[in-house]
């Protein structure tokens, strides 16, 4: 293929013209062959039937005879065709009457087919004809060997000689042809392709092509490439305007454009606003290979240098960020944005632009510490958020108290014990005629039976402050649970833990027991078994959880206290995820409200903040989990989601809990 891409158009045109004449000729010649095989052989195949169908006709009276002598006559007519080889009439009881060239014994007749007339068999043709009397059938049948391949290699060789002689005179023909009718075609393309190597070696588009008028697609050809020289000198005269108003737009663009070597970093062009960037000549840039990597800040230097060769190689288009001593001193934060030139398959030369991004950083910093500073401020509503509901929760407990107490000064006041004093005086007043007193005075009668009746009220009212005092013990223990629950949860804030999510979802629980008892709010637990515990940060969940059930018991303040029901349900819900949903039977949530009661400071409540589900997203988020929220509708109930990731060393499995 190289020779022939290197050869001239015209001895090209000859070639194919040849080849192309050639293979023609070849498949033509090699149908006739195949046609003339086929239909010799299915002519020397009817020929010698027919044949064979004569010779048993005429030998029919001889066989009959069983005349040896008048068979060997018919059948020696066959050596007028010398494609015969032999012929034998054999008897249908078994004997030979008569044969022609080698007789057929038992054994080679086997050749012969005895389901068709004729077969070809080692090259040779094989009829095995019957021959019949009128009056007694079948009597004999005449075996004949035909020699067909060696007819067959006559033919062929005759045939050869007569393709040969016609391929050369084709061949003569067509060189001839060829070298006369390629000469209208090479010609045109010989003077296009000069004119081209002209344009090509001295750069002047003013040459053109000069030929005689055709109308074929060579003229055309012609006319459409004196078109484009004529278009090209006018482009170049316009791409030398343009390159000069792009030097100008580059050296105007607030950023530094530049073109590097990729494996040395060396310069070759760099545009002049290096200069009021960074203070550093354009010329200074290109005179020194090491001059960039030199100037990098001494903490971003090696990474810098290594990032940009790994980018590089890679043959992409790529970004990143570093910083560069500036002439004054200054610290510059510079993006380096660039494309690699790649030319077989390897990169040839970098391109790009480094842009001052010092602003942008220090407003990304300034933008970091507002966001930390809404974060805090975030975490403290619902720290706040806690902090009320443990209130809340104490307050509770402690009317109960209150009310213990009333009632038991209440029946403190009502007491007998005043009664029985008085009964003691009388008594006192008696002064050794008390058995008297107590026996014969009617007064005095009834003072023993008063103090059984009066002892069996003390006795009641005993139980009854015992009771009280009890209640007002409890209450205190819980006031006491609440508080060293909320110490612990403030002692561990920040801290990333394996917890049981079931124990985290109880303390939530427990902090708001008082107010759910006080609303007739029937709590369904469904916590699946063989958990693991979950790595989160105890403090945040318990803000979020704390946040999840009041909203839900909220939720319900329209609803009848014997329908308010919320199920808790805690399930592992992926391979590393667990999901606590807290769903209830309240107001539901309007569908163009499920993603904006994440937003800071949306609120559907007359004293919310807005902050409760927005910073219990961004907890859950901060933990590697989630917060979502679904609802069928107002009136039917919402469902909120709390995903949170599982600890990758288990501590303990817990174990299954399904109760209201």
């Amino acid at each position: 293929m190289k020779l022939f891409r290197d050869l001239g158009i015209q001895n090209k045109m000859h070639l194919m013209t040849l080849v192309i004449c050639s293979a023609v000729l070849l498949v033509a010649t090699a149908a006739l062959f195949s046609f003339q095989v086929w239909n010799f052989r299915a002519n020397f195949q009817s020929n010698t039937e027919t044949m064979a169908q004569v010779i048993a006709n005429n030998s029919v009276a001889a066989v009959e005879f069983k005349d040896e002598h008048g068979a060997t006559e018919v059948v020696g007519a066959l050596n007028s065709d010398p494609a015969v080889i032999s012929a034998s009439i054999i008897l249908s009881d078994g004997p030979m009457l008569a044969h022609y060239g080698q007789a057929e014994d038992a054994l080679s007749r086997l050749q012969f087919s005895t389901n068709q007339p004729a077969s070809f068999v080692n090259g040779e043709l094989l009829v095995a004809q019957p021959v019949f009397a009128k009056s007694e059938g079948r009597v004999a049948t005449l075996y004949l060997r035909a020699d067909y391949q060696s007819t067959l290699l006559n033919l062929l060789k005759f045939y050869g000689l007569l393709t040969g002689m016609v391929l050369v005179i084709s061949f003569c023909l067509g060189v001839l042809l060829s070298r006369r009718l390629s000469r209208t075609i090479t010609d045109p393309v010989l003077q296009l392709a000069r004119t081209a190597q002209i344009v090509g070696e001295q750069k002047d588009y003013s040459v053109r092509v000069v030929s005689e008028p055709r109308g074929d697609e060579l003229g055309r050809l012609t006319d459409s490439f004196n078109e484009m020289l004529g278009r090209i000198e006018r482009q170049d005269a316009e791409l030398s305007l343009s390159q000069e108003k792009m030097e100008a737009l580059i050296h105007s663009i607030d950023g530094i454009v530049w073109e590097r070597t990729p494996d040395n970093f060396k310069f070759t062009f760099i545009s002049r606003q290096s200069e009021s960037i960074l203070g550093y000549a354009p010329q200074a840039w290109l005179d020194q290979p090491d001059f960039w990597a030199s100037k990098l800040h001494p903490q971003d230097a090696a990474k810098a240098v290594e990032t940009g060769r790994t980018l590089a190689s890679k043959g992409k288009s790529y970004a990143y960020e570093y910083r560069i001593i500036a002439a004054d001193g200054r610290t510059v934060w510079i993006q380096e944005s660039g494309m690699v030139l790649v030319e077989n398959g390897r990169p040839a030369a970098l391109r790009g632009i480094l842009q001052d991004i010092t602003r942008q950083k220090q407003d990304a910093e300034q933008l970091d510490k507002l966001n930390r500073q809404l974060l805090d401020t975030s975490r403290q509503a619902g720290m706040a958020d806690v902090a009320t509901g443990v209130l809340h929760n104490v307050g509770n407990v402690l009317n109960s108290v209150s009310v213990a107490a009333t009632v038991v000064g209440e029946r403190l006041q009502r007491s007998k014990v005043i009664g029985l004093q008085r009964a003691t005086a009388l008594m006192r007043e008696q002064n050794g005629k008390l058995a008297d007193y107590l026996t014969t005075d009617p007064k005095g009668k009834l003072i023993p039976t008063y103090i059984d009746t009066v002892a069996g009220q003390l006795a009641e009212e005993r139980d009854e402050l015992l009771t009280k005092v009890q209640s007002v013990a409890q209450n205190i223990e819980h006031i006491k649970e609440i508080v060293a629950m909320q110490q612990s949860y403030a002692k561990v804030s920040g801290a990333y833990e394996n917890l049981m999510a079931s124990e985290l979802v109880e303390d939530a629980l427990r902090i708001n027991v008082a107010a759910f008892d006080r609303h007739h709010i029937q709590v369904v637990r469904q916590f699946a078994s063989n958990l693991p515990p979950v790595c989160v940060d105890r403090h945040k969940v318990l803000q979020i959880l704390i946040n999840l059930l009041r909203n839900a018991k909220h939720a319900m303040e329209g609803v009848d206290d014997s329908r308010k029901q919320m199920v808790i349900t805690i399930a592992r819900c992926s391979t590393d995820m667990l999901s606590i949903v807290i769903r209830d039977n309240g107001i539901g949530i309007p569908a163009g409200n499920l993603t904006k009661i994440f937003n800071h400071g949306f609120t559907t409540k007359k004293d919310g903040h807005g902050f409760g589900l927005h910073s219990g997203a961004n907890a859950a988020q901060e933990m590697g989990g989630s917060l979502a929220a679904h609802s069928d509708g107002p009136g039917k109930g919402a469902e909120l989601t709390l995903k949170l990731p599982i600890a990758t060393t288990t501590r303990k499995e817990e174990p299954a809990k399904t109760q209201s």
